[in-house]
């Protein structure tokens, strides 16, 4: 399964719709990955920190929005210790660019500590990342989740049909 979508994203990346030069295709892949480590390491008791770090990586308007959902999913995590280090981002694939605007999809796996595990759990996360060039700066726009897509082959039906008869063929 993380193979098939590995092998996506890298396929995506040699495929990509738009244009954009070479140097703005890097730059949106290297804040892709910043933003992905840094959304993806977190204390819940260290809020401020985390908001401030992750705030310069996006656009004010999602700054904004960032931190009203951040401040209330921390609290709601804040009993349970809730921390998430170890991002590894395994492939950023730049899906459409142009001039002013990018979307890249992300995979990242990072892992997950809190009160309710004894150890730590690997998480998997896919994302659409929507990018809008501010200020000859790259920022995040928007993000949401990719939902996996779980294939998996499926039996031929048999091609045996019943004869006039009432019997097999």
């Amino acid at each position: 399964m993380v193979l098939c979508v590995i092998g996506g994203v890298l396929l995506l990346q040699d495929s990509a719709k738009g244009g954009g030069d070479d140097n703005d295709r890097n730059e949106v892949t290297s804040r892709a990955t910043d933003f992905a480590v840094a959304y993806n390491t977190y204390d819940v008791a260290r809020l401020d920190e985390y908001q401030k770090r992750v705030k310069g990586l996006l656009t004010p308007a999602y700054s904004k929005q960032f931190v009203e959902v951040t401040d209330a999913i921390f609290k709601a995590l804040e009993t349970k210790k809730q921390t998430s280090d170890g991002a590894n981002v395994l492939g950023v694939a730049i899906d459409s660019i142009d001039k002013d605007s990018a979307e890249a999809i992300i995979a990242v796996d990072a892992k997950i500590s809190n009160t309710d595990n004894e150890a730590a759990v690997l998480r998997h996360f896919r994302w659409k990342v929507s990018f809008t060039k501010t200020k000859s700066k790259w920022l995040v726009a928007k993000f949401e989740s990719v939902a996996p897509v779980d294939a998996q082959a499926t039996p031929v039906p048999s091609t045996t049909t019943p004869s006039p008869q009432g019997g097999d063929n």
